[in-house]
């Protein structure tokens, strides 16, 4: 019983490794595309969970000048400073500084001399005129700007969260636009794999129909077809990963210097590339045993037929 059934195994291995003695080249460069599709399809993901980060960060991140009223004493900064960084949700990473009258006019004298000397000549009025504020930046929460304004001793409060807006809009687009893309590339290959089987089972069709008449079911009838496109889909997963592998620091290197907002964009894992790795197994699986299923079921007409 054991022997009949590990004999049947073999020659279904033999069944299934019939096109790549046939069909070698169809084999190989079929895998070659595969591992190409599936390289794509892990740049594509990478680049779209890395942009919900940056859209995250954008969104979140923002500077808030909170101007001082003119009654709030020197000796009590301190105290405002304390008082926003408690109502902030999250404090860590915030930067908070009080910038005063002197240290704005100082800033101002770096880059127009002339225009930081006419307030210094203004005397004590230059308090008057020049304000001053606390600069608060970080990834604040949508509510902090409103939470700051009704903090004592605050004048008004301004916040620069909307200032990359369209770029946000259009990251979102290109998010979506990725997903499209990947969805569509996955639906390609897995058309592509079914196509190979079909051909496959083409060239073994004299065996399946003997291994009919014998008895066989639906599932050993596709076990060659199941085992030929795993196998076609291991070896572009393997190619996959090597790319990944050996080309995908260079190619992640290079989005990353496109733009400053990019270089949030997350490190390449090699967790990803053994994923593609098993998506093309599976693909090749899934594709294998659609493509035996439909293949048997059109010949098994036709015998019927005939």
């Amino acid at each position: 019983m054991v022997s009949s059934f590990l004999g049947g195994v073999v020659y279904l291995l033999k069944l299934a490794l019939r096109p790549w003695k046939l069909a070698l080249f169809s084999q190989i460069f079929s895998a070659m595309a595969v591992g190409v599709l599936l390289v794509l399809v892990g740049f594509l993901f990478w680049m779209q969970q890395g942009l919900q980060l940056v859209v995250h960060r954008m969104q979140g991140e923002q500077v808030v000048t909170a101007y001082l009223d003119n009654t709030v004493l020197t000796g009590d900064e301190a105290r405002l400073v304390a008082a926003i960084r408690n109502t902030l949700d999250s404090p860590l990473g915030v930067e908070i500084k009080i910038v005063t009258a002197s240290q704005f006019v100082n800033t101002v004298k770096g880059q127009y001399p002339d225009l930081g000397r006419e307030l210094e000549d203004l005397g004590r009025e230059m308090y008057q005129i020049v304000p001053r504020y606390i600069s608060i930046s970080g990834i604040l929460s949508a509510s902090a700007l409103d939470k700051i304004k009704r903090i004592p001793g605050i004048d008004s409060a301004e916040s620069s969260k909307d200032r990359y807006h369209t770029i946000v809009g259009a990251f979102s687009a290109l998010r979506w636009v990725a997903r499209i893309l990947m969805c569509g590339i996955g639906f390609a290959l897995l058309t592509g794999l079914i196509h190979l089987t079909k051909m496959n089972a083409y060239l073994h069709r004299d065996a399946l129909k003997l291994l009919r008449f014998w008895g066989a079911g639906a599932t050993t009838l596709a076990g060659p077809g199941m085992i030929s496109g795993t196998g076609v889909g291991l070896l572009g997963g393997a190619i996959a990963w090597s790319s990944w592998m050996t080309l995908g620091i260079a190619l992640m290197q290079h989005i990353r210097s496109l733009s400053v907002m990019l270089k949030g964009m997350p490190p390449l894992h090699s967790n990803l590339a053994l994923s593609l790795f098993i998506l093309g197994g599976i693909m090749g699986f899934l594709a294998g045993l659609f493509g035996s299923l439909s293949s048997t079921h059109f010949n098994s007409d036709r015998v019927v037929s005939g």
